[in-house]
């Protein structure tokens, strides 16, 4: 079982800041998503950055979404 997503902030980057239940922040590098079709719209950075957490997934204004457990397993902890 995964902890469920609480937070999130989109940086400057195209990375995703998160803050899990179990209270452990990390990042992911979501760039290399912005190749698919589906998420090409977040290419402008200020739409990338509308980004919010709806019942633990996050989602985007342009109807995107994306799988909190691969934010999970694929994001690196934050240094602090």
């Amino acid at each position: 079982m995964y902890p469920k997503l609480c937070k999130v902030e989109a940086l400057n980057n195209f990375n995703l800041l998160l803050w899990f239940s179990n209270n452990e922040k990390r990042i992911f590098d979501f760039r290399p998503n912005l190749s698919h079709p589906y998420y090409k719209d977040l290419n402008r950075l200020t739409l990338f950055k509308n980004v919010t957490v709806h019942d633990g997934e996050i989602e985007w204004a342009t109807g995107q979404d994306f799988c909190p457990h691969t934010l999970y397993e694929k994001s690196r902890p934050t240094e602090n």
